[in-house]
């Protein structure tokens, strides 16, 4: 299967549609991707003192992925202050202060990121694999008896490293069904597997619970696959690799698979809660509701169409 032009105008000329679960990824070694958001919170009325913060612009440099450019605009809305800031785990975050919104204000955001395998495999310090935050349990990733069922079974398998973790992936994959508002931001990797059912941060919270129980030093990602539709969550786990390095294996529970070039790195933290996407405060009486839409597309594939884009960081 062919990737095929796709007949919207963009900045960099020209973009690819696809199914990206049915393309032939092991054939590409570079890519470039353009994320386009837009996120809209309408209100009954008046709201006064909007803080904001966003956390849906991919960090600068994660493995062999780098970014190229960011932008965003505020509409319907004018924000006394826009403050670009990198967060203790590397993440780019967004944080608005807007004065007074009457009824809405939309976010859009817009970053180009390029994939490419000549930066080789994804290795960080060694160090990494006695980080006590990759390592510990968290609020959200505690342990429970379902749980250390599981943890037994894999301790019991005789694997360790890669191995048990993709193992962990598996099980993880096995033990749950994917299942819209049965749980929320806040449920814990043991509600979440006693109840065998979730989203993608109930998966990824699930095998950090695992992994990091099984002494495997782990990390929450969230990101953007191809296509349209919301966020994802998956995980990193970090695994001797030698010569003062670790290798980072990045694992999708919910599909079940290692990711690929089809998946997009936005922020990593010890769960959701570090990295939630979208979060603020405002003072009013009236309550808001949100909208937001996604689309990830290529636009360019291949060494010799990722030509540099007249781009620059806009916070």
């Amino acid at each position: 299967m062919t990737l095929r032009p796709d007949p919207s105008p963009t900045a960099a000329g020209r973009s690819w549609s696809s199914d990206p679960l049915q393309f032939d990824w092991d054939t590409v070694h570079r890519t470039r991707y353009r994320i386009h958001q837009r996120i809209t919170y309408r209100y009954e009325g008046p709201v006064r003192a909007l803080q904001q913060r966003l956390v849906v612009q991919p960090r600068s440099v994660h493995g062999d992925q780098r970014r190229i450019s960011r932008r965003l605009s505020v509409l319907d809305a004018t924000p006394q202050r826009v403050d670009a800031s990198v967060d203790v785990f590397g993440n780019t975050v967004l944080t608005l202060n807007i004065p007074r919104v009457e009824k809405e204000v939309t976010f859009v955001t817009s970053s180009i990121v390029e994939r490419d395998a000549r930066y080789g495999p994804h290795l960080v310090p060694a160090s990494m694999l006695e980080d006590r935050r990759l390592l510990d349990a968290t609020p959200l990733t505690g342990a429970g008896h379902a749980i250390d069922v599981l943890v037994e079974e894999l301790r019991a398998s005789g694997l360790s490293g890669a191995a048990l973790a993709c193992a962990a992936n598996e099980c993880v994959h096995n033990a749950m069904s994917y299942q819209h508002g049965a749980t929320s931001v806040h449920t814990t990797a043991a509600e979440a597997l006693a109840s065998g059912a979730g989203v993608c941060q109930d998966y990824a919270h699930v095998l950090l619970a695992l992994t990091r129980r099984l002494g495997l030093a782990s990390r929450y990602i969230s990101g953007q696959m191809l296509g349209f539709g919301g966020s994802h969550a998956w995980v990193e786990v970090m695994v001797p690799d030698g010569f003062g390095h670790a290798r980072v294996l990045s694992l999708d529970p919910t599909h079940g698979r290692a990711t690929g070039y089809e998946y997009i790195t936005v922020a990593v933290g010890r769960d959701y809660a570090d990295v939630a996407p979208l979060s603020g405060t405002y003072r009013s009486a009236f309550a808001g509701s949100l909208i937001a839409t996604k689309r990830v597309f290529m636009t360019a594939l291949g060494p010799g169409d990722c030509a540099d884009d007249d781009v620059r960081d806009i916070a």
